[in-house]
C-alpha cells in the first residue's frame, strides 16, 4: 500500500471486526462504507463516523512492515 492509496476490501474488512462498540453511544451495530478517498465505519444508531487509515512506524528501528490500524472520528 502507498501514501495515498485506498484501503483494499479485504483490509476494510479487517478493520471493521477490530471496531466493536461505538465510543459515543455503546451500540454494536455498524455500517462500513467507501469512497473514493477513504474508508469509514459509521455507527447504525447514532450516525458517527470513524474513518479507517492504516499507520506506520516512521522510526527506523522497527522491523515492522506492515501498517497498524487507526481509526479517525469525523
Amino acid at each position: 500500500m502507498e501514501i495515498g492509496e485506498s484501503l483494499k476490501l479485504q483490509e476494510m474488512e479487517e478493520a471493521f471486526s477490530h471496531f466493536k462498540i461505538c465510543p459515543k453511544c455503546n451500540c454494536k451495530h455498524f455500517w462500513l462504507g467507501a469512497k473514493s478517498s477513504c474508508a469509514y465505519v459509521q455507527c447504525k444508531d447514532c450516525g458517527t463516523k470513524f474513518e479507517l487509515h492504516k499507520v506506520y512506524p516512521i522510526n527506523g528501528n522497527s522491523k515492522r512492515k506492515t501498517g497498524l490500524f487507526s481509526f479517525l472520528k469525523l
